[in-house]
């Protein structure tokens, strides 16, 4: 017997597709801000994967997935149970702003981090409106979720690529039993990510991650607190979704419940987009950058391979003459995720976004004060 899972007004019905909404803010001014929930489930009993998109406003390729993937066809295929939700940030989405209007913080930096709760210091600031619903629906996630995925774009006409977290585990305490239970987290994360099967791009080492409260992002908070294996994916453009990336992704999730065995059948291919794979496991790094101002004329393209010493841009000034030195090359081997919009940078601007050779372990502890 499939199992009740339930999420505000949205109740599990075996065989069917639901709807629902699960209240998420008051404002001041009486109206409340909802998250809409589709709950589809199977006739047979199977796990529970949890598909988020919408915490960016100006994000709307990760809704189209789930428009398009969500169908009666595929709940008639289906064991166990998909908690969707389109729209984590109402407000984000209703203005097409990055951050919510009355939070301007990224609210993908909001999710609980796990740290002991202290008495609220006067002189500090108080959780938002934001991370306070962020922390019940946190609790409501726990209960019901075996996987994950959590759907964002990242840049005009990037490709599509999955960020791989680092997964962290206490040294505090138990702390070889910690060890081995995230050695085996990072392996299951790393089954489903072969299976949805698009570019992986790992997230920054253990010390920055922390840094950049990349541990509080919505997959970040899953897998570190809840253990839950799950992964963020990236979609390309964001406010005019790629059709072919959208496609790719539907199918990628497809392949991901094959895998948890909420579906029958082979591995789809993942057609219609293109994936970098330089032979070696790669991370995010910001650092393709400008010395001077300049005119940025790029060389490379979102998917190509470079190597040390590539050239990555052609600098100019504003009359569109070569500046002294005027070729940009690779300082590390890896690929273009994408370029940064517009072809006019200060000095110290980021012009290109590469995944690089990563050495640094997946699996690391947590900083030794971050639990104190």
């Amino acid at each position: 017997m499939a199992k009740r899972v339930t999420l505000g007004t949205a109740a599990a019905v075996p065989g069917t597709i639901q709807y629902g909404r699960w209240d998420a803010i008051t404002h001041p001014t009486g109206h409340v801000d909802f998250m809409p929930v589709i709950i589809a489930q199977g006739k047979a009993d199977g796990p529970c994967i949890w598909l988020t998109a919408g915490i960016h406003g100006p994000e709307h390729a990760g809704p189209s997935v789930l428009y398009q993937l969500i169908t009666q066809e595929l709940v008639d295929r289906l064991r166990g149970t998909i908690v969707a939700i389109p729209a984590l940030s109402p407000a984000g989405l209703r203005t097409q702003q990055y951050v919510p209007y009355h939070l301007p913080k990224n609210p993908n930096r909001m999710w609980p981090d796990g740290k002991p709760p202290k008495p609220q210091d006067p002189d500090k600031e108080a959780p938002s409106s934001v991370e306070l619903a962020f922390a019940r629906l946190f609790d409501s996630l726990l209960e019901t979720a075996d996987y994950m995925i959590d759907f964002h774009n990242a840049s005009i006409g990037s490709i599509s690529f999955v960020f791989r977290d680092r997964v962290l585990y206490r040294a505090d305490q138990n702390a070889e039993e910690n060890r081995k239970k995230a050695v085996a987290l990072a392996a299951r994360q790393d089954a489903m990510i072969e299976a949805y099967g698009h570019t992986v791009v790992t997230e920054f080492p253990a010390k920055h991650y922390i840094k950049e409260d990349l541990h509080r992002s919505t997959s970040g908070a899953a897998l570190l607190l809840g253990h839950v294996p799950g992964f963020t994916a990236e979609l390309g453009t964001g406010l005019m979704p790629d059709a072919a990336i959208v496609a790719a992704a539907a199918a990628g999730t497809r392949n991901v419940l094959r895998w948890a065995g909420m579906l029958d059948g082979g591995l789809e291919p993942i057609s219609g987009i293109k994936i970098a794979d330089p032979g070696f496991r790669t991370r995010r790094s910001p650092a393709t950058r400008v010395d001077r101002p300049c005119v940025v004329l790029h060389l490379v393209q979102a998917g190509d391979i470079v190597k040390v010493g590539d050239p990555l841009a052609d600098l100019r000034d504003i009359w569109g003459r070569p500046l002294e030195n005027n070729i940009l090359r690779a300082q590390h081997d890896g690929y273009v995720i994408g370029r940064a919009h517009g072809i006019y940078f200060y000095p110290g601007q980021t012009v290109l976004y590469l995944s690089v050779r990563d050495e640094d372990p997946i699996v690391a502890p947590y900083p030794k004060d971050y639990f104190q």
